[in-house]
């Protein structure tokens, strides 16, 4: 049996099928983690998200920020973006069903047969990994609670940009969120740095 971790999709189920058939991906024993991102930007986001949500328990996924930003365009707290390609999943049959099973996926996770721990972006240093894992849940119970649509409306922006213990509400969600699905850089003080010198925006 073998474990194969697989990072932003971003949509690209042909390359992504090509890739399981050179590794000899055998979904009777293999098991795959998916580093988040499994949406957008190539253009078959639906039959990912189809797919991954098809294998069941052989696949583990965390979210990215690609996946936040579909679930905040689908209960219109975002406009798509003119780069999206997210319009099949919106206008799919079974998109209350793809919908709900993204939501219900974490932003941290960790095997108790391996010493990783796989996020999308990145873990402050302050953080131990259960602190990692407990913080990744007060970000699923929004997701999966009935401030959904608040927790969405909140969750963009860059600050706070420094982890406090004594963060609450949606700023500690917001920043924990900003860490596990949108981090390039955190100084060992564990502030983000989440503008490019160039003035762009990480983590799209």
């Amino acid at each position: 049996m073998s474990t194969y971790a697989i990072g932003d999709v971003q949509g690209c189920h042909q390359p992504l099928l090509r890739l399981l058939e050179s590794l000899r991906f055998d979904p009777a024993s293999d098991r795959l983690w998916f580093a988040g991102d499994l949406v957008n930007r190539g253009p078959e986001s639906l039959q990912v998200l189809r797919f991954v949500c098809g294998l069941g328990e052989r696949a583990v996924t965390v979210l990215g920020n690609h996946d936040l930003h579909l679930l905040a365009v689908s209960e219109g707290v975002r406009k798509a973006l003119r780069k999206d390609s997210l319009a099949a999943i919106l206008e799919a049959p079974d998109r209350e069903e793809l919908i709900g099973w993204l939501r219900r996926q974490p932003l941290a996770y960790r095997d108790d047969a391996f010493a990783h721990v796989m996020v999308h972006a990145g873990i402050p240093p302050q953080w131990s990994v259960e602190d990692t894992l407990a913080r990744s849940r007060e970000v699923e119970h929004a997701l999966q609670g009935p401030l959904y649509r608040d927790f969405l409306h909140h969750m963009y922006g860059n600050f706070p940009d420094t982890w406090d213990d004594r963060l609450e509400g949606f700023e500690r969600l917001r920043l924990i969120t900003n860490y596990l699905t949108r981090m390039r850089f955190c100084a060992a003080d564990g502030k983000l740095d989440l503008v490019m010198s160039d003035g762009l925006l990480r983590g799209d």
